[in-house]
């Protein structure tokens, strides 16, 4: 690949990959960002503290990547905007990262800002806040994204959001496409034993509907009383999801996790007959196919994001409606030819979206963009509190 100059990038995203909640957004991240170092290029990550208890250093060096955290979920927009202020002359580029609600980066710099949006949550907001929470939320993203976010190059994680963000008034030439990467598990000799097992691998959140997959286990109980839900991961709604558990007598066929790592993720995806994820929403399915690459085939609703990662009828089923979740959860379960077909097409398919391209892409567009002449609103200082 093209050898570039190095720059020195600034990065705005919500959390840390040591967040408990840590997705998608951080995976994306922090894959390129430990490829853009190994290109000789400087990454500053400015991100949520968790506290030390997970970060046992507020600041730190993670594999070449220098991280700056402060404030909390929603304190750690003002203090974005403070290091900005004070610190963008260290920087050559912004890649602001929107996970919901982006941090408005060209209010505080005249720095070259990259906007990247893994997904438009429209009205997710409101099955995830209380009023008037929602109604900020929505309106920020609906209005305040098209207004400030005027003349910034974005990028989109798939072809839906990329849609969504035209729907919402982006000129569709403001926006680039690249896609998550994934890194292929070793190849293994050991055949995948036919179980009755069902994965899910992410945060546990209300617009996720996990409540609906728990539903449709106890549905299919009856045909397979040997059934197993793995739910791997965390978030503000499993107090609620471990109610539905215990008020539907299913905990003896459903673990929940909790956060786990890399190893006890490969583990629960290699020993799943299929992945299942009821979401309303995704801008692209990161663990769908991550999932893929074990040879799991995933069964989704025929929702934005999900309609992409999955190939219905190839790497797995898309679903229209509760009852055909249910079923096709069940014919990947009783039907071992079928899932074995969607497995093998599963791991091609995942095969075709490799970090390295997508690092590349994007440091490609941040390249690219234009440089404004720098001016400095406030008098430099050296470090924020």
């Amino acid at each position: 690949m093209e050898q570039r100059a190095p720059i020195k990038i600034l990065a705005l995203n919500w959390r840390c990959v040591r967040h408990p909640q840590a997705g998608g957004a951080e995976i994306n991240l922090f894959e390129q960002a430990r490829r853009w170092v190994r290109d000789g290029h400087e990454v500053t990550i400015f991100c949520a503290d968790p506290g030390r208890a997970r970060a046992p250093k507020r600041d730190e060096v993670m594999d070449g990547i220098f991280i700056r955290r402060r404030g909390g979920r929603f304190t750690v927009y003002f203090w974005a905007g403070w290091f900005l202020l004070w610190h963008d002359r260290k920087f050559d580029r912004i890649l602001d990262v929107g996970n919901g609600i982006p941090f408005f980066a060209p209010l505080f710099t005249s720095k070259p800002v990259v906007l990247l949006i893994h997904h438009v949550h429209a009205r997710q907001w409101f099955s995830e806040f209380r009023y008037p929470f929602a109604f900020i939320g929505w309106f920020l993203e609906r209005w305040g994204i098209p207004k400030i976010y005027r003349r910034t190059q974005m990028i989109a994680v798939s072809p839906t959001t990329l849609d969504a963000l035209v729907a919402m008034g982006i000129d569709r030439s403001q926006v680039r496409v690249v896609y998550n990467g994934m890194v292929l598990p070793p190849v293994t000799s050991t055949p995948r034993v036919a179980n009755h097992r069902i994965a899910y691998v992410g945060r546990i959140k209300r617009y996720k509907r996990l409540d609906r997959l728990v539903l449709a286990l106890v549905a299919l109980r009856d045909e397979f009383p040997d059934i197993h839900l793995d739910i791997a991961g965390d978030g503000d709604a499993r107090a609620d999801l471990e109610s539905l558990v215990k008020r539907m007598n299913v905990a003896d066929h459903v673990t929940i996790h909790g956060y786990v790592d890399e190893l006890a993720k490969a583990e629960i995806l290699r020993s799943a007959s299929v992945f299942a994820t009821p979401s309303m929403q995704e801008g692209w399915g990161l663990s769908v196919i991550e999932a893929n690459t074990f040879g799991c085939p995933a069964v989704a609703y025929d929702v934005a994001g999900l309609r992409v990662a999955i190939v219905h009828g190839k790497t797995g089923l898309l679903a229209k409606d509760d009852q055909a979740f249910t079923e096709f959860i069940a014919s990947l379960l009783r039907d071992t030819e079928l899932r074995d077909r969607l497995g093998v097409a599963a791991i091609d398919w995942a095969g075709r979206f490799s970090w390295e391209q997508c690092a590349h892409q994007t440091l490609a567009i941040m390249s690219e963009v234009s440089r404004e002449k720098e001016t400095h609103r406030v008098p430099r200082g050296n470090e924020i509190a």
